[in-house]
């Protein structure tokens, strides 16, 4: 079960750590925070991807 919790608490990281480089980058900003976003999306799905490619449960 911990490693359960360890692998969900590394993707919300990672989740967090991608939304700050996508507001720093440009891709979501003030006007179309809440609308949907293919390539936040994209982004999104590609570090979880990465990250159970890794670490697979």
């Amino acid at each position: 079960m911990h490693f359960d919790l360890a692998h969900a608490a590394v993707i919300i990281a990672a989740l967090v750590v991608t939304n700050l480089a996508l507001k720093s980058a440009g891709v979501i900003n003030e006007e179309n925070k809440h609308q949907w976003n293919w390539k936040v999306f994209l982004a999104y799905f590609v570090v979880v991807f990465i990250i159970n490619l890794v670490w697979p449960i």
